[in-house]
């Protein structure tokens, strides 16, 4: 039995050792690692101001308001590097925040997948897939703080699963929620998911507590990022997307459509359901593909590459928690199909971290005795096409020349 654990636990293994070798190269090759907008403010909180330093300012991604630069993302990630800050300085790296966070995500999707029955074996390769084997490994990696966001929210939407489908405390929850909106603010949609669960079992719980203990912290917490709205651009609503300043300076910026509009949905649902890899062809020749023969724009990349366990969705059972979760993606993912800024220098289409917690929710009931052969074959296949390709956004391939990055 020992013998067979054993054996069985090798080929997960294999993967995740892969995948973090691959990381530390990715990380080497990146060419943005220097990113410091939430240890500045975080200083910036620490000297009782909102806004940035003028002094060394990031290159863009800050928004500039009447003479002032502030952060437009949610505060939750410079208040949380605060103690950081504030006992080794400003020169604290953020950048340990995702890699925190990618851990804590690894941790949480083994027992939310443990929680579903899956064997301990099948729940490493599940965590293998969701950190490793999707967008969130290369947002995670990459020290861009639009990355570090999104990366930082994606724990604190699985984390509220995890307590819903084991102690269900719904103040617990809503705290959770509270902290991924207070990360990335579209993602107080996630909300929606646990209301219309707990309207689904109005007849077992007390309705009108639970839904106050789960909204308590929700509406604390948009009240306070309404006011820190309002002290920083007189406005309860307005988080200063619309004063980024690395976008306003761009003649050609599609933002020149809307900063949200409809005519953003193709070029969105392209990048995530459509782009395939492109060939590398040979210079000097009209269609000569030459090695490593692909490579990935940085606009994005269908989910289907990054991720092709997500083909078992056309296999999925219809649990009680399905439409709720349903729903709740497709609110999720408005904000982001109409949003002017399909992503650049990415793997992948990074905005489908916002729902992706739930399409991997759904996705487990298409393994109802666990995960077969080919699933995991896939698992494996996705995570290597991924270590190979998630540089190449770059043009570079550091397995082929993995000594030059040590």
């Amino acid at each position: 039995m020992v013998k067979t654990l054993n054996f069985l636990i090798i080929p997960p293994l294999l993967i995740f050792i892969f995948a973090i070798f691959v990381g530390f190269l990715t990380y080497r090759v990146s060419w943005v690692n220097n990113d410091r907008h939430f240890a500045k403010l975080a200083k910036s909180f620490i000297n009782g101001d909102l806004s940035l330093s003028p002094y060394n300012l990031p290159d863009g991604d800050y928004a500039d308001f009447k003479g002032k630069q502030y952060i437009f993302y949610g505060p939750l990630p410079s208040l949380i590097l605060i103690p950081f800050i504030y006992i080794w300085g400003q020169d604290f790296p953020q950048e340990l925040l995702p890699l925190a966070s990618l851990a804590l995500i690894y941790w949480a999707i083994f027992k939310l997948s443990r929680v579903f029955n899956f064997s301990q074996v099948d729940a490493f390769w599940l965590a293998n897939f969701f950190v490793f084997g999707t967008v969130l490994y290369f947002v995670g990696l990459v020290n861009i703080s639009a990355y570090l966001v999104q990366t930082v929210a994606t724990a604190f939407l699985i984390l509220p699963l995890w307590e819903y489908f084991t102690q269900r405390r719904w103040f617990v929850i809503g705290l959770l929620v509270a902290a991924a909106g207070a990360t990335r603010v579209t993602l107080f949609g996630m909300s929606l998911f646990f209301v219309l669960e707990i309207w689904r079992r109005r007849s077992q719980i007390d309705l009108v507590k639970s839904l106050a203990y789960l909204m308590l912290p929700i509406i604390f917490t948009v009240s306070v990022l309404g006011i820190y709205n309002f002290r920083r651009f007189n406005s309860f609503f307005d988080t200063g997307y619309t004063y980024n300043a690395s976008v306003r300076d761009k003649d050609n910026g599609n933002y020149k459509l809307g900063w949200f509009s409809p005519e953003h949905i193709p070029a969105n649902l392209y990048a995530l359901l459509i782009m395939p890899p492109e060939p590398v062809v040979k210079k000097g020749y009209q269609f000569v593909l030459e090695f490593p023969y692909l490579r990935v724009n940085h606009f994005g990349l269908a989910i289907w590459f990054t991720s092709p366990l997500f083909l078992y969705l056309v296999a999925v059972r219809k649990r009680l928690y399905t439409v709720p979760a349903v729903l709740t993606i497709v609110v999720l993912a408005i904000p982001s199909l109409v949003y002017f800024g399909i992503g650049i220098s990415q793997y992948g289409y990074r905005y489908s971290l916002d729902f992706l917690p739930l399409l991997f929710l759904i996705l487990l009931s298409a393994f109802p005795k666990g995960l077969t052969f080919r699933a995991k074959a896939i698992i494996a296949v996705g995570i290597i096409f991924n270590g190979f390709y998630m540089a190449s956004i770059w043009g570079q391939y550091p397995l082929f020349s993995f000594w030059d990055y040590f």
